[in-house]
């Protein structure tokens, strides 16, 4: 029986598990973006998105997933950091994605679109600051929905605690199961209503 949430150490060892099994990581990677995707569709008709990627591999499914999105069709805004900035499965994402990158600093969302936030996920282990704390509160200052990929941005993913600050979202992908971070407070009240999204995790 599946745990009703899992630890950051319990769902790294499921990965690396995973990464051994398809022989690739970044296979695991794509499956998460598509599987997030194809819920957003989902959950929301609306046919423009906004896509707010970070450094990690969070920013990495976020890539994937708005190639995704604008595969179906959809209009995607996204911004992310640059190149330099991302490395292994999170840049080969980065290579893959054909949108038109804007720089994460000149975040604009006076539209009519929802906000995916790819920023931070489980891994963030210290404050966010700077460019990161800046998005955070335009997106929270914002009137639109958010979707967190994961767990809203800030949020710990042992323990729930804010780190300096962080995403109030209306819906929340969790990626394989539940963590301890959705299941605490003030996490669980950050991270709105939670679907867990299969991504393809043999066990």
């Amino acid at each position: 029986m599946r745990k009703i949430a899992l630890s950051i150490s319990e769902i790294k060892d499921i990965e690396k598990r995973e990464f051994l099994r398809l022989g690739n990581s970044f296979k695991l990677m794509e499956q998460a973006g598509e599987a997030c995707a194809k819920q957003i569709i989902k959950i929301y008709k609306k046919n423009r998105f906004i896509i707010v990627c970070g450094p990690g591999n969070n920013g990495g499914d976020g890539l994937v997933l708005s190639n995704c999105l604008n595969e179906h069709g959809k209009e995607v805004d996204l911004y992310c950091l640059g190149k330099n900035n991302y490395k292994g499965d999170a840049l080969k994402a980065y290579k893959k994605n054909k949108l038109k990158k804007k720089p994460i600093s000149e975040l604009n969302i006076n539209q009519d679109a929802v906000i995916v936030d790819a920023i931070f996920g489980i891994g963030l282990n210290k404050k966010v600051e700077g460019i990161f704390k800046e998005c955070i509160n335009k997106i929270n200052n914002s009137k639109l929905k958010v979707i967190a990929v994961d767990i809203p941005s800030g949020v710990y993913g042992d323990n729930g605690k804010i780190m300096g600050e962080a995403i109030k979202a209306d819906v929340t992908l969790a990626l394989h199961a539940k963590k301890l971070g959705h299941k605490m407070y003030p996490g669980s009240k950050l991270s709105g209503k939670i679907k867990i999204i299969d991504i393809g995790i043999y066990q």
